[in-house]
């Protein structure tokens, strides 16, 4: 059982998703007093890769089971929340605001995605 746990691809992607979510949580919340680049950076690329790995997760769950209106509309509502989240931070105005409470939202997903990711 074990195991199968700490090899199960599905099981690091998410892990690794939520790993990276939270410290883009954290890294998003000192940038709003930091100018730093290279803490830009490391933000943007851990935004990148999270979106990359929930897409590789949400294609892999379509892959292996079948498509019903309820999860293809939770996987949804979840980009659709990234994707929110990416737009109000490129629109600049009182962003920081309404982003944090997202960002947190975000790690709340991950969350989920490792729980329902772990074989049984």
């Amino acid at each position: 059982m074990i195991f199968e746990l700490l090899t199960d691809i599905r099981t690091i992607f998410a892990s690794i998703g939520l790993m990276l979510a939270t410290a883009s949580f954290i890294s998003g919340l000192q940038l709003v007093r930091s100018k730093s680049r290279i803490e830009l950076k490391i933000h943007r690329v851990n935004g990148y890769v999270s979106i990359t790995l929930y897409t590789v997760l949400f294609i892999w769950y379509f892959v292996e089971n079948p498509v019903t209106a309820y999860a293809f509309t939770m996987w949804l509502c979840g980009i659709l929340l990234i994707l929110t989240k990416l737009w109000i931070v490129k629109r600049r105005k009182k962003a920081f605001r309404y982003v944090s409470w997202m960002g947190a939202t975000l790690v709340l997903i991950w969350l989920y995605l490792v729980f329902i990711h772990i074989p049984v």
